[in-house]
């Protein structure tokens, strides 16, 4: 008769599994979180160099067209991204040697980091060539599909990027709609310029904060 009382000692004197219970899993929950926070915030402390690269690669490549739409557009984007691929490659060879700690989980995530940027590189570019996007408006299908990769980075490392992203996309529109005859000089200052802006704010605040 006790034993039908207590159906909980007939669980654990059966060798059936014990439930976590709600409280416990709430915790292994907020433990979870905060390590995701942690590992993102780490993530974006390691982000200004790229954000410097590729922040001057939009500014030169852009301002350059204000004054040259003929010769500039054709050797600069190509050759500087180029060189911004190495470079970013050898920033991203140079961080995990520094982080030998944390070079396998960096090594595990790097593939999600960067495939959006080769996807809309890979899309845009057949886009392009297939004359789908006519030459007048490549500037704002670019700083378009920029904006949309960062914000697709959100759930990985995020909020920052997501907001850069729609300050791209909210850049492009208005400048289409207001300001196009300076659509050059707009989207190289206040878009690779708030790339640069980012990164030194980001590296501000991890020096602050040791």
């Amino acid at each position: 008769m006790s034993m039908d009382k207590d159906p909980q000692i007939r669980k654990e004197t059966s060798g059936e599994p014990m439930k976590i219970s709600e409280p416990q899993q709430a915790l292994q929950d907020i433990e979870f979180i905060k390590q995701l926070i942690a590992r993102n915030q780490k993530k974006l402390d390691h982000s200004p160099p790229y954000l410097y690269i590729w922040g001057a690669h939009m500014m030169i490549g852009f301002i350059g067209m204000h004054f040259d739409l003929s010769v500039w557009p054709m050797w600069y984007w190509p050759i500087s991204a180029i060189l911004g691929g190495i470079l970013s490659t050898v920033v991203g060879i140079r961080q995990s040697r520094r982080i030998a700690s944390t070079s396998q989980e960096g090594g595990s995530y790097a593939w999600m980091f960067w495939l959006p940027f080769l996807v809309m590189m890979l899309s845009g570019f057949f886009m392009m060539v297939s004359g789908i996007v006519r030459l007048e408006y490549a500037s704002f299908f670019w700083v378009i599909l920029v904006g949309i990769s960062y914000v697709s980075l959100a759930s990985l490392i995020g909020k920052g990027p997501a907001v850069i992203g729609c300050w791209f996309i909210l850049l492009s529109i208005a400048t289409w709609l207001f300001l196009r005859e300076y659509q050059f000089l707009i989207l190289g200052l206040l878009g690779g310029g708030s790339n640069i802006v980012t990164g030194l704010f980001l590296h501000w605040r991890s020096k602050r904060h040791g």
